[in-house]
C-alpha cells in the first residue's frame, strides 16, 4: 500500500440519554476538522506527508485489531506541540470519557511490557517496536481543512479509532478498544484493580443476571475460546440475522438495563455524535436489538457477549490470555466508515434538478 505519510454502573450509563440533540452534530465535526487542521499544521512538511492519504486510499478501510504492519505517521515520531494536538483531536471526538479510556489504554502498555519481560513475545514485541504508549500511529484521509469529506484513524495496540466527517456529520464507526490486563494486578504498574472497560463489562453482566430462565436460553451462545465467536474484524453482511434475545422480548426493567450496555459504548464518544447514533437505532427502532451472551457470569471468567441491530454492531470478547485481555468493537453494519453519511451526501449532491 502506497505510503503518504470504576463506574456508577446503570444510574450514571442512563442518565447519558439526556446527551444532546442530534442536530447538535455540527459542532462535533466542526472541532474535529479544527483539531486535525491544528495537528497538521503542527507537523513538518515530511511528516505531514507521512500521516497523508487521498479519501478513498484502500488504506482507510484496513481495520487492524493487531498492532502490526499500521501506517501513517508514528506518535513516537512527533515533536511535543503535535502530540498535543494529537490529545487534542481525540478530545474531540471522543469526548472526556472515551479520550480517557484511550490515554488508559495506553497507559497499560507498561505493565504489559512488565508482564512480557524475557519471554519469546516480548523479545518480538520489542522488536518489531509495537510496545509503548508512542507505538500508535495517525493518519489523515483527505483535507479536514476543505470541504470534501474527510477523516482519521488514530490505532495501535488496543486501539484503532476512525472518525469520518461529511459535512455537519460524524461517522464515529468503526471503534475498537480493548485492555490488557482486563485489572492491573498487586503489584503491576498503575493503580491495582483498575478496570478500563468496566463499565462495558459490567453493564452487560447485570443485564444477562437479569433474565429469567426461558429468556437466558435464548439469549446464550455456546462459549468459544480465542475470539471464535468475534465477528466485527472482517466485513459486515448488514443481512446477518442478529442472534440471541430481542430487545422486545424483554421487561421494562430489562429494557433499561439493555439501555446501559447501549450507552456504555455511546459514551465513549463526544455527546453530540452520541447522540446522532443514539437517533440513528431509535429510528431503526430499539426492540430490533439483540443481546446474546457466552460464558460465566463470574467476574474474570472468560466471557463474549454481541449487542446487534440495525445500525449497530458491539461486541465485547475476553475469551484469551486467562480472560485478561480484552477487546471491544463497535461497528455499524449499514454505515461504517462513514458509509451512510457518503450515500447522503453523494444523493444530495447529484439529485436531478427540475427546471424552473
Amino acid at each position: 500500500m502506497r505510503r503518504l505519510g470504576p463506574f456508577g454502573l446503570v444510574g450514571a450509563l442512563v442518565a447519558c440519554v439526556c446527551a444532546p440533540d442530534a442536530a447538535a452534530g455540527a459542532g462535533a465535526s466542526v472541532e474535529i476538522s479544527s483539531a486535525a487542521g491544528a495537528l497538521h499544521d503542527s507537523l513538518p512538511a515530511d511528516q505531514a506527508r507521512e500521516a497523508a492519504y487521498d479519501f478513498d486510499d484502500e488504506e482507510r478501510f484496513d481495520l487492524r485489531l493487531a498492532p502490526f504492519f499500521l501506517e501513517g505517521l508514528a506518535l513516537a515520531q512527533m515533536n511535543e506541540t503535535s502530540k498535543a494536538r494529537v490529545g487534542d483531536l481525540l478530545e474531540a471526538s471522543l469526548g472526556p470519557v472515551g479520550r480517557k479510556k484511550a490515554d488508559q489504554i495506553r497507559g497499560l502498555e507498561d505493565e504489559v511490557l512488565r508482564q512480557e519481560e524475557g519471554t519469546l513475545l516480548g523479545w518480538f514485541a520489542g522488536l518489531a517496536g509495537i510496545r509503548g504508549d508512542e507505538a500508535y500511529f495517525l493518519s489523515l484521509y483527505g483535507d479536514p481543512a476543505g470541504t470534501d469529506p474527510w477523516g482519521y484513524r488514530f490505532d495501535g495496540h488496543h486501539l484503532s479509532i476512525n472518525f469520518t466527517v461529511v459535512g455537519d456529520h460524524v461517522s464515529p464507526t468503526p471503534l475498537f478498544l480493548g485492555a490488557q490486563p482486563r485489572a492491573i494486578p498487586a503489584g503491576g504498574i498503575g493503580p491495582a484493580g483498575l478496570r478500563v472497560l468496566a463499565a462495558e463489562e459490567d453493564a452487560a453482566r447485570a443485564l444477562y443476571e437479569a433474565l429469567d430462565e426461558r429468556q437466558r436460553a435464548t439469549a446464550t451462545l455456546p462459549l468459544q475460546i480465542g475470539r471464535g465467536a468475534f465477528l466485527g474484524g472482517d466485513r459486515i453482511d448488514p443481512d446477518d440475522a442478529p442472534k440471541g434475545i430481542a430487545a422486545s422480548g424483554l421487561t421494562s426493567e430489562q429494557r433499561v438495563l439493555l439501555d446501559a450496555v447501549l450507552e456504555a459504548y455511546l459514551q465513549n464518544v463526544a455527546p453530540s455524535i452520541a447522540a446522532r447514533e443514539r437517533a440513528r437505532i431509535d429510528a431503526a427502532g430499539r426492540e430490533a436489538l439483540h443481546f446474546a451472551w457466552a460464558g460465566s457470569t463470574t467476574p474474570g471468567a472468560e466471557v463474549y457477549y454481541r449487542l446487534h441491530g440495525p445500525t449497530v454492531l458491539i461486541e465485547f470478547d475476553n475469551t484469551v490470555d486467562d480472560a485478561e485481555h480484552i477487546h471491544t468493537l463497535w461497528r455499524d453494519p449499514s454505515g461504517d466508515f462513514g458509509a451512510d453519511l457518503l450515500r447522503s451526501h453523494h444523493d444530495a449532491a447529484h439529485a436531478p434538478r427540475t427546471k424552473e
